[in-house]
C-alpha cells in the first residue's frame, strides 16, 4: 500500500509540474502580447527572436522563435552550473534541460493563440501584464509545490550561492538584473531600440514575487492533495512564507 501511495505521489506531482510549466507559459505568453517588457530571463530571448526570427526585421530564420530561444538559454544555464559546480553537479540535474525545452515549446504553443487576440491599446496592455504576472505567479508556485526538478535559472542561482557562498536572494536579483541588462544591450545594438525590456518588466519583477507569497500563504491545496494521496488524516497546517 505505501508503495502504491508513493508512485500515485509521484504521478501526482508530475502532472502538478507539467500544470506549472503550462500556466508559466500563457504567463509568459500574454506578457509578450502586452508588449510592455516581459521577464528577466525571457527578455533575451525575445530580442533573439525579435533579430533573427521571421517577423518584420527579423532574418526569417524559422527555428528561431522566442520559446526555442527561451530553451538555449535555459541549456546555456545548465552548462553554466555544470562548470561551476563540476564534480559537485548532480546528473539528475540535467532534467533541467527538459523542462526548459517543455517550457519553450509550451511558449510557443501559447503565443500561437494569445497573438490571435487583438493588439491591445496602453490600458489593455497594462491589463495583459497583470493577468500575465498572476499566471506567471501561480505557474511558478505550481512548479515549486511539485517540488521535483527547478528550472535552470534557480538552479544556476543556486549553484552561484553554493560556489561563492552568496545569499540565494542576492544572487537572484543579481541574475535578473544581468539578464535584462543583456537584453537592452543587445536589443540596442541589434535592433536600434529597446526591446522586451519596459516598464511591464518592472511590473512583472515585482508583482510577481509578491503573488507568489500570496498563492504561498493562502493556496494550500497541493500540499493538502499530496497528504491525501500519502493517506495522511492528521490535520494540516498551512504553510507559511518567510
Amino acid at each position: 500500500m505505501a508503495t502504491k501511495n508513493r508512485t500515485a505521489e509521484l504521478v501526482a506531482r508530475g502532472v502538478c509540474l507539467m500544470l506549472g510549466l503550462y500556466i508559466l507559459a500563457q504567463g509568459i505568453a500574454f506578457t509578450i502580447l502586452a508588449d510592455l517588457g516581459t521577464d528577466a530571463i525571457t527578455s533575451p530571448a525575445l530580442v533573439a527572436a525579435l533579430t533573427l526570427g521571421t517577423g518584420e526585421g527579423g532574418l526569417g530564420y524559422e527555428f528561431c522563435t522566442v520559446g526555442n530561444m527561451l530553451i538555449c538559454i535555459h541549456v546555456l544555464l545548465v552548462l553554466l552550473q555544470i562548470l561551476l559546480l563540476r564534480r559537485k553537479y548532480q546528473p539528475v540535474q540535467l532534467l533541467q534541460v527538459v523542462m526548459g525545452l517543455l517550457l519553450g515549446k509550451m511558449l510557443d504553443a501559447s503565443l500561437a493563440y494569445t497573438m490571435l487576440l487583438p493588439n491591445p491599446g496602453y490600458a489593455m496592455s497594462i491589463v495583459y501584464t497583470l493577468v500575465g504576472c498572476v499566471f506567471c505567479a501561480f505557474g511558478i508556485f505550481t512548479y515549486v509545490k511539485a517540488d521535483m526538478v527547478p528550472l535552470s535559472a534557480e538552479g544556476f542561482c543556486l549553484a552561484l550561492s553554493r560556489t561563492f557562498s552568496w545569499r540565494f536572494s542576492l544572487v537572484k536579483v543579481g541574475v535578473d538584473c544581468s539578464m535584462l541588462a543583456l537584453a537592452v544591450v543587445a536589443s540596442l545594438i541589434l535592433l536600434g531600440e529597446v526591446a522586451g525590456v519596459r516598464e511591464g518588466s518592472i511590473v512583472c519583477a515585482v508583482c510577481t514575487g509578491l503573488v507568489i507569497g500570496w498563492f504561498f500563504k493562502h493556496f494550500p491545496y497541493w500540499d493538502k492533495l499530496f497528504a491525501a494521496i500519502r493517506g495522511e488524516n492528521e490535520n494540516y497546517e498551512e504553510e507559511t512564507m518567510a
